[in-house]
This record gives C-alpha cells, structure tokens and sequence, in this order.
C-alpha cells in the first residue's frame, strides 16, 4: 500500500521578533505531542512572502497555511504596500488557513470557509493593566498611548483598558492618535507633562513605550514615581535595554502557535463552512522598573476584585466580600475609597451590570429574567439603577446594540 504523503504547510511567521519565534515554538511543539509529520515551508517574514509565492500556492500542492505577518509598518509605506498584496492573494484562498494576531486587514474577516483566526484575549489584557497600576496603590490618573497608526488591534487594547477601568469606577484619558504625522513626539510631550500625576500608563506595544520612556525623559518626569509604564509583548531585547527597564505584558504567544497547528490539522482534515475566531487570555505580566511593587492595599484590592468578578451574579454583598478578605469592614472600606475612589456595594452593582447589559445583547430574555439571573432580587430597582448609571432604558439599550426596531 502507497504510503499518504505529508501534508505540505506554509508557516509565515517574522522570526527577527520573539513573538514570531514563540509561535513557532508552539507549533513544533504540537507537532512534536501529537506526532504530526508536515512537510513545511517556512517564510521568515514578510520579504519572503510576496504576492506571486502566495498566488502559487495551488501550483505547488499546498495543503495549509498559518499566517502571522504585519500587513502595515509605520515604518514603510512601500513594504505596507507589497505585505497587503500577499495578504489580499492570501485572503482568495481555498487552501486551510489559520491567522495568528491578524492586523488591519478585513478581507481575512470575510473570508466565508477554511479559515480560523487566533488573537489575544484584550478583555483578559485590559482587566490585567488595570489592576496591575490599582494594585501598585499610588496613580491618581490612568492613561492610554495607542499605536500611531491606530490599528483595530490597538484600539481593541485601549477599549478593553478603559472599560476595565470604568468597571472600577475609574477613568481612562487616551492619546489623540495620529494617522497623519508619523512623529508626534512633541505633541505626546506636551500631553504627558500636562497630565495629573502621578499616571499610570498602558502603551500599545513595546516599541511605542520606548518612545514614550524618551518623551518622559525629555520632560523630566521621573518613572514609575510620576509615571508608570506598563507595555505589551514582552519582547526581551526592547524591555530590558532601556532605562528604566520596562514592564510588559506576555501574551501567549507559544499556545497560540499550538493552537494554531491543532486547528490547522483539524481544517486540512475536514474543511470548515464558517471562519471563526479564538481569543486567548495573556500569559502574565513581567514587572520590570517602569512600574512601582504592588502595595499591600493594591493586593487585597485585587483579591477583593476577583471575588467579586466571579460572585456578583450569585447575590454577594458586601459582608460577604469582607469576610472573603478577613478584615474588618471599615478597612475594607477605606481601601475601595482610596484605591477606587468607590464601595464595595457599588463595585458590585458595577459587576452585575456588565452581566446584563451581556444579557441584554446576547438574549431575548424578559427583564425580569435577567435580574435574576445577574443577582438582582427587585427587577424595578434594577431598571431604576440601569437608567441612572448607563443613561438609557434596558429596552432602548437592547434595541441600540441589537439593531432592533422601536415598537
């Protein structure tokens, strides 16, 4: 009996960075647990992978492909031109393909079959900077610096970190972006010397915080004491050769890549109708210099956080959260006013809400259902309480986010 050949992979992956080379990490390892034998084709970035290569692909027998290259570089206009080509040919595709971290690119998104996207989780991101700058126990102020090009991905960051914040009762100031001027050094100056100190900073990504670390330098605002920078990627080199060595975020990188090759194995097996896509929560924050030790009130604010987080729904108050904590409730109390300038009561409130308004978009379920459901014992107060805190009626809400019509 003629032995079946290996399935033929294109793996395109920018190796000269750790994400890229943390992928592929992930992907051998797959490969190597689930002794899966692929005959690969690896393109070390987005010079190696030109529109023509991809054009061929169907010539040459491909069988897969996982994708994870930048199709814009704030850098070249030229190399954004050729990367949106390939990824345009790469999009009209039959061939199995699955996209680690996609950028700006829609025509990934409208592919109709054979295709899964895997990103990073940027609710579990958003949720993670903010209690890591709550926990630190000293910013007054709480901030964004996006990408200067304004991708999606770094828009999906900063609304994740606001909301994050907004369910502490907490507010969150953006950076203008600026699609226009590549160098806004002397604009993001003058925005972070006029900002209250001290600050707590998340940037988009490693390479924007350097900048950030040289126009706080420039300023002579001292970091973390005036402001603490708090980054994503974790790229080794960037982080720790700069002064003050940065702290970043380490999304997942190593079980994206393994996710990537499951799904890729699964896809050549049998073809999938519907795209979808896999968020991942981070890994972990590193902490470097750029942000101050996490202080003893900060801890328990974060202990406080995560039950609340997953009890609010099942009707807690606050002396149950006291009690979670072993402290006395008057402590309890200055440490939620000091830290997040709210109670304990109206944290929970605040957590219950998110659980219905998810209610009210996703379900077609009766008010008075969804109270219950979110740890509500009165469905009238509830409806008072929606109104007052988000401006707006439960039902005019359900009809705004659902495109539903008035009746």
């Amino acid at each position: 009996m003629k032995k079946r050949p290996n399935k033929r992979v294109v793996i395109a992956l920018d190796l000269a960075k750790p994400d890229g080379r943390r992928k592929l990490s992930g992907i051998m390892r797959y490969l190597e647990a689930r002794r899966v034998h692929w005959d690969i084709r690896i393109k070390r970035g987005a010079d190696e992978f030109s529109e023509s290569s991809v054009t061929n692909f169907p010539n040459w027998n491909i069988d897969g492909i996982i994708y994870s290259l930048p199709t814009r570089n704030a850098e070249s206009a030229l190399r954004d031109s050729e990367s949106q080509k390939a990824a345009h040919a790469l999009a009209k595709l039959d061939t199995p393909l699955v996209v680690i971290d996609p950028s700006d690119f829609p025509d990934f998104i409208n592919r109709k079959k054979n295709i899964s996207i895997i990103r990073t989780d940027t609710e579990s991101l958003g949720e993670a900077a903010a209690d890591s700058f709550i926990s630190q126990g000293f910013c007054k102020t709480f901030a964004y610096v996006p990408d200067v090009l304004d991708r999606e991905w770094s828009t999906r960051r900063g609304n994740s970190f606001a909301t994050a914040l907004k369910t502490r009762g907490l507010k969150c100031i953006c950076f203008p972006p600026n699609k226009d001027r590549k160098d806004d050094f002397k604009i993001l100056r003058r925005w972070l010397k006029s900002l209250p100190k001290p600050v707590g900073i998340l940037v988009a990504y490693d390479d924007r915080a350097l900048t950030v670390i040289e126009a706080c330098s420039a300023e002579h605002l001292s970091i973390p004491r005036d402001v603490s920078i708090l980054s994503v990627d974790n790229d080794d080199f960037l982080c720790e050769n700069c002064v003050p060595t940065l702290s970043s975020i380490q999304p997942n990188h190593e079980k994206s890549g393994y996710a990537a090759g499951a799904l890729l194995s699964e896809m050549m097996r049998k073809s999938t109708t519907k795209p979808h896509i896999n968020e991942l929560p981070i890994r972990s924050i590193v902490h470097r210099r750029s942000t101050l030790p996490i202080s003893q009130a900060g801890k328990l604010i974060h202990q406080a956080l995560g039950y609340i987080k997953k009890n609010a729904i099942k009707g807690i108050g606050p002396k149950d959260v006291v009690a979670h904590l072993g402290i006395s409730r008057s402590l309890a109390d200055i440490r939620f006013r000091e830290l997040l300038k709210t109670s304990i009561g109206e944290t929970i409130e605040t957590a219950r809400l998110e659980h219905v308004t998810s209610l009210l978009v996703t379900t077609n379920a009766p008010i008075k259902e969804i109270a219950s459901q979110s740890g509500f014992k009165d469905s009238i107060y509830l409806m008072h309480l929606f109104k007052r805190r988000m401006g707006v009626t439960m039902c005019a809400y359900r009809r705004r986010n659902r495109g539903l019509p008035k009746t």
